[in-house]
């Protein structure tokens, strides 16, 4: 974090009124009492149902260097954090991370998609900085408020940024990419997360191609080819984007991927060269995510077959198709989201995995009108690969249930609960050794609580 940072600049920046001028040196910017650090400028974000001033006395008693606010709070006459007051707080603090990206010297790269991007920035992340000081988003800090605050905590020297963008409306990713001015980007995919918002995958598609608008010419822009998308990526991204995947020919091809129990290989092609990328991940899915990952490496300038070799050693994110085994049993941590595209994949991957297999699926939100035919396709796949035991937990997973057993399951073999607690009572039960147990929802559904009840020593970083 600059020095740099004071009352004079943040009013100038923010079109503020300066209530105190402060005394002490700025070393990053927060937004939560609970985990503000001396030095922290606090920033009192209100919504419809909280309201930070109510915690300013909170950030000058936690020594913070100063304040943004959008209401009159009270302060000693020796108060030695600045107090400068602005029209809207959350806009304040999009403009100081704005000013602060504007003065950044590193290249900045934003990723999206409906499924994977997570993974997908991480992969980036790891690529970048095995030569290269690459900073990146943690956790989900993704939105209008999370990404503002990834930027102003991005190393001075970073050289490399990777910046994950989420969004559930039209118009989201530009404005963020408004804040951000990323040098280069990417999509990993298009599925059907958020329909029920947007109304149509051309919707979404076209609310994820806004990641490409405000590029700088000759930037590089990397999509899925598996679509119907590529001309409406075209004509955002320009003659620079590269496509991956495995149909409509793709500038990187994908090809022979495997699966196993503990890892994931494919073929990776670009012109007349291909490379066998072995990934230490379980998932068809993360063929595709890596593939992005290292489309976009490589458009950088960076050596295709380095890459792969680098890839060797990533580590999986938590809760995103993790393995983990717990008391002999197999244990796939994939609750920190879901839609029907990475479901899908979960349950393609239990299917090759340690009998008995038991699928524990919940509600997918954000489908709309549309969500009672996408669980049913989920259930029907249920049905045709066959897990030994489906548990679904929600009312609108019980059309997963009811499209499995038609599709093939055992009426005996699947249960539709309606709570997590019912859920952990009956795997605690019914559970054997050598077991596989997916567990897989929107983040809605809380399906961590399921897994902390069963095993408590799971229970940090599954959010």
């Amino acid at each position: 974090m600059k020095s740099e940072w004071n009352a004079e600049l943040i009013a100038k920046i923010c079109d503020g009124r300066i209530l105190n001028p402060g005394l002490k040196e700025v070393t990053g910017f927060s937004t939560d009492t609970r985990t503000i650090s001396s030095g922290n400028v606090y920033i009192a974000l209100s919504g419809e149902n909280f309201n930070g001033h109510a915690f300013a006395q909170m950030a000058i008693k936690k020594q913070a260097a100063g304040l943004i606010v959008s209401e009159n709070i009270e302060f000693e006459e020796n108060c030695e954090a600045f107090v400068v007051k602005v029209n809207d707080c959350l806009e304040a603090l999009q403009q100081c991370a704005h000013h602060y990206r504007k003065n950044h010297r590193g290249f900045f790269i934003g990723v999206t998609g409906s499924n994977g991007k997570t993974t997908t920035r991480a992969m980036l992340h790891h690529l970048l900085s095995e030569k290269h000081r690459c900073s990146a988003t943690e956790g989900n800090l993704n939105n209008h408020i999370g990404l503002p605050l990834t930027i102003l905590s991005t190393p001075e020297d970073a050289e490399y940024v990777v910046l994950e963008m989420g969004m559930n409306h039209s118009g989201e990713i530009r404005e963020l990419c408004r804040i951000a001015k990323p040098d280069a980007a990417l999509v990993s995919n298009i599925g059907p997360a958020h329909i029920g918002i947007l109304g149509s995958l051309e919707n979404i598609a076209a609310a994820k191609a806004e990641i490409f608008e405000l590029l700088p010419p000759d930037s590089q822009a990397v999509a899925p080819s598996d679509n119907q998308f590529y001309e409406l990526f075209r004509s955002v991204a320009g003659e620079s984007l590269k496509t991956f995947g495995q149909t409509n020919s793709p500038d990187y091809l994908i090809e022979n991927i495997e699966m196993t129990e503990s890892n994931t290989s494919f073929n990776f092609s670009y012109q007349d060269m291909t490379i066998k990328c072995m990934l230490p991940l379980i998932g068809r899915h993360n063929a595709f995510n890596a593939a992005a990952a290292l489309a976009l490496y490589h458009s950088l300038g960076f050596d295709i077959s380095s890459g792969a070799k680098r890839m060797q050693s990533f580590a999986a994110v938590n809760a995103r198709m993790e393995k983990v085994v717990k008391d002999g049993i197999n244990i796939l941590l994939d609750c920190y989201n879901a839609n029907p595209g990475s479901t899908s994949e979960a349950v393609k991957y239990l299917s090759i995995c340690s009998k008995p297999r038991i699928a524990v699926l919940g509600d997918m939100k954000e489908l709309g009108d549309m969500s009672f035919e996408l669980h049913r396709q989920v259930g029907k796949l249920v049905g045709e690969l066959g897990p030994e035991v489906l548990l679904t937990v929600g009312t609108e997973a019980e059309a997963i249930a009811e499209a499995a057993i038609e599709a093939g399951m055992r009426q005996e073999s699947v249960l539709a609960l309606n709570s997590n607690e019912e859920a952990a009572e009956l795997l605690k039960r019914e559970m054997k050794t050598g077991a596989t147990v997916l567990f897989k929802a929107s983040r809605g559904m809380h399906f961590e609580k399921i897994v902390r009840s069963i095993w408590p020593e799971l229970a940090e970083d599954l959010h």
